[in-house]
């Protein structure tokens, strides 16, 4: 049971657990229930995480509450922006609990249960996060071994974070016996199945799973019984992600079927090993996630991801030379696509542009670009915003470079701003831009403040060209 609000608020049984006070029941799980609560303290809101109490009489009391007191203290020893935090853990006469993290937001699960892939951009960003955070557990001698959508939320500001370690393994510790099989089947490695002494490795395998289904929509081992699944996961090879959606790049295949061998010594070692090879495979634009002092208020960026081609790569700003296109004509179509898409847009237009030799053709290019749209909705977007084959779209994608400051500003100036940033930042860049707004006195004070939320110095400064800075 993750922290998230995933199901409507229900009116507890109890009004008080310990210190916290009760407001209202977030949801139930095999294990326990799970309490949204006030702590007078501090006064914070958290999750409350508790032991069923019909559960006590069964003789597994100790055992759960031993695994609770497991998952704080594997979570309690990770303090990281990708993690949910744990606060507290406490016993009264009857039940065990944890306080942690609230997180408002949604689980993954739910946004990957329609059967739907996601946005390209979106899935590798968010599984940057899920590195990140698996990264630094590693690295303090913490396996989570249950990793799957259901244990991953996403907040409103787009942020991923790792919940629920109630199964984890943490180094030293005496509570998980050897041979046990813990787990969620169509996300486990072979070598849970099989018994054996799990590590980072593991946690990898699972998480390949996860961008698997991100990205296809689909899971690569999605047997109809639990002995089904583990067949597959212990001898089948799954389909090649470009196998179940044309649209992914090939080179993504290759990384993703290295990261589901079934040895561990195949896989990739680390979580940085594997970001790196998604980083090559992505034409070398890091993917990593942008966190400040005041985390609270960080809005993550849709990072920039660039899709590899089978006839080569091009990495940073080596990109092809189209001498023969106006920048005036591209950047507008590049901003419509961004807002999409996200960064890799930029390639995309640029890779499009240069199959078209004979002369700079609008409709064509807007053409080749649309099948990259995954949405119905935002590809008719893209193709109404040049629908009558002509420059159209660059009046909506925003206002001229060297434009002089705006004294207040406007909705069509907000829109335009959001659409200039969502080439760096992605779709995310329309919340930065909304936030922002309020904030500044003027069109270039917004643009100042647009400027500030790309990390990537050579992108900052590309931005600031853009509008004139």
């Amino acid at each position: 049971m993750n922290a998230a609000a995933i199901d409507p608020p229900r009116t507890p049984a109890i009004t008080q657990l310990g210190k916290y006070r009760i407001e209202s029941m977030l949801g139930a799980g095999a294990m326990g229930i799970v309490y949204r609560a006030f702590d007078p303290h501090i006064e914070r809101h958290v999750a409350l995480k508790t032991v069923r109490q019909e559960l006590f009489e069964s003789g597994e009391r100790e055992s759960l509450k031993a695994r609770l007191r497991n998952e704080a203290q594997a979570a309690g020893r990770l303090v990281h922006s990708n993690i949910v935090g744990v606060y507290d853990y406490g016993e009264t006469a009857d039940t065990a609990y944890i306080a942690m993290e609230l997180v408002s937001g949604q689980g993954l699960k739910q946004r990957l249960d329609s059967g739907r892939p996601l946005e390209v951009a979106t899935a590798l960003d968010w599984f940057a996060q899920l590195l990140a955070a698996l990264g630094y557990a590693h690295a303090h001698g913490v396996v989570h071994r249950d990793i799957k959508p259901a244990n991953l939320l996403v907040n409103a500001q787009a942020r991923l974070k790792v919940a629920d370690f109630g199964v984890a393994h943490v180094e030293s510790s005496t509570l998980t016996l050897a041979g046990a099989m813990i787990g969620t089947p169509s996300y486990m490695s072979p070598e849970q199945f099989t018994g054996e002494p799990v590590d980072g490795r593991s946690d990898l395998f699972s998480a390949a799973i996860v961008l698997y289904q991100m990205l296809t929509g689909c899971r690569p081992f999605a047997g109809a019984s639990q002995a089904e699944v583990m067949r597959q996961v212990m001898h089948d090879t799954p389909r090649r992600p470009s196998a179940c959606n044309p649209a992914l790049p090939p080179a993504l295949d290759d990384v993703l079927m290295r990261a589901l061998s079934r040895s561990p010594e195949a896989r990739f070692q680390t979580a940085n090993g594997l970001r790196r090879a998604l980083d090559d495979a992505t034409d070398g634009t890091p993917l990593t996630t942008t966190t400040t002092a005041e985390d609270d208020r960080t809005i993550l960026e849709a990072q920039a991801v660039t899709l590899a081609s089978g006839t080569g790569s091009w990495r940073g700003d080596s990109l092809p030379s189209l001498t023969m296109w106006p920048a005036a004509m591209l950047a507008p179509v590049e901003t419509q696509l961004a807002a999409q898409i996200g960064p890799v847009a930029r390639l995309l237009v640029r890779r499009a542009a240069a199959r078209i030799p004979d002369a700079p053709d609008l409709s064509a290019l807007v053409a080749l670009l649309a099948p990259h749209v995954p949405s119905d909705k935002g590809r008719a977007q893209f193709i109404a915003a040049f629908a009558d084959g002509s420059r159209a779209g660059m009046s909506r994608a925003g206002t001229s470079r060297g434009s002089s400051p705006a004294s207040s500003l406007g909705e069509d100036e907000v829109r335009a701003a959001a659409l200039r940033l969502a080439v760096y930042l992605g779709p995310i860049a329309a919340i930065v831009a909304k936030r922002e707004a309020p904030r500044a006195a003027s069109l270039r004070a917004l643009h100042e403040r647009l400027a500030a939320a790309i990390s990537n110095e050579s992108d900052r400064a590309r931005f600031e060209r853009d509008v004139g800075l």
